[in-house]
């Protein structure tokens, strides 16, 4: 379960301290997100490979989504890493990786309430 929610972590925490001019902490804290959202994308996987489950489908496609999304603006902040300012994309690839990894803990969240509900 941890490991599906420290990427948005440090993803938030990263959208924060650039907020403060801190751009290289932030470009370490994305290297860390994606190393965290890499690991969870891949249990999501691992989820889908023993259940098989349309929502496992759905978290698994997310999490590889964000992933990406996450090593593109990685990448775009490595090429700057000493600039005053943050490139856009990878602003954006923040952003979306934060929305994906977002979306996917809410289906996580709502499939482990729909499984501990008792059937009438």
């Amino acid at each position: 379960m941890a490991t599906r929610f420290l990427p948005l972590g440090l993803l938030l925490l990263t959208l924060v301290v650039d907020a403060q001019g801190q751009h290289r902490t932030g470009f370490y804290l994305l290297v860390f997100a994606l190393a965290a959202a890499a690991v969870g994308a891949l249990s999501a996987f691992g989820d889908l490979v023993e259940t098989g489950e349309a929502f496992a489908r759905l978290e698994a496609v997310l999490g590889g989504f964000a992933v990406v999304l996450v090593l593109v603006a990685a990448a775009a902040r490595g090429q700057t890493a000493a600039a005053e300012t943050v490139p856009q994309v990878a602003v954006s690839g923040t952003i979306g990786a934060l929305l994906l990894l977002s979306l996917a803990a809410v289906v996580r969240t709502a499939v482990s309430r729909q499984h501990r509900v008792p059937a009438r």
